[in-house]
């Protein structure tokens, strides 16, 4: 190692993390700092330059160092060391959490209005993102539609059921069992092949619109 490189002891990145603070999940609440965490959760055992994290997100580094500073500050990312580049210290930095799930008393129905904005903020810039990423495999030829109008090497589907309660409660078990399944596929991980395929299911309960209004 050169002199002017410091490189802390590895830290694993935790499996999970559970968020219970507003503040913290106000960090997540902006799309390139998500997109931010899908560039590195690729690489996980990386250690990451603002630089590389840039080329991969094809923006120039200088409009990064902001978000960067928020992800560290909220312990996304942590330094995994520096090194002395054209004599500009340059950090290094590897993700905090392979994982993050939401506390569920900022979810809860008397959340306060800075918890429900947050929320809606964080999925809102969820939504824009995979529809941005949607966007982009369809362009490049990467998902195609077929003749039936379906999408080529992936799924673009929205439906509306009718469910009792069990059957719902079924229908969520099954869902989560198969994701845990495909989550950190190891074959896929040892597969020369392998690609990153995003991933996003809701299954949320809808209005109904049954009853005709009255006159009242």
């Amino acid at each position: 190692m050169a002199a002017d490189e410091q490189e802390p002891a590895i830290v694993a990145p935790a499996a999970e993390r559970t968020i219970s603070d507003v503040e913290t999940l106000k960090a997540l609440s902006d799309p390139v700092r998500l997109r931010i965490l899908e560039t590195m959760i690729q690489a996980p055992d990386d250690a990451w330059t603002v630089k590389r994290i840039a080329a991969a997100l094809g923006v120039g580094p200088t409009k990064l160092y902001h978000h960067i500073g928020i992800l560290e500050e909220h312990a996304f990312i942590h330094p995994a060391g520096t090194r002395v580049v054209s004599g500009i210290i340059e950090t290094r930095y590897r993700i905090a959490q392979l994982s993050v799930r939401l506390d569920r008393s900022l979810l809860a129905g008397g959340t306060t209005d800075e918890n429900a904005a947050a929320v809606n903020d964080v999925i809102r810039s969820i939504f824009d993102t995979v529809s941005e990423d949607v966007s982009r495999a369809m362009r490049s030829g990467e998902m195609r539609l077929d003749a039936a109008g379906e999408p080529s090497r992936g799924i673009l589907r929205q439906d509306l059921t009718r469910l009792s309660p069990a059957r719902a409660e079924e229908l969520r078990t099954r869902l989560t069992d198969l994701l845990n399944e495909f989550e950190g596929d190891a074959d896929g991980e040892d597969d020369a092949t392998a690609v990153p395929f995003g991933l996003l299911v809701a299954l949320y309960p809808v209005t109904d619109t049954r009853e005709e209004p009255t006159d009242d």
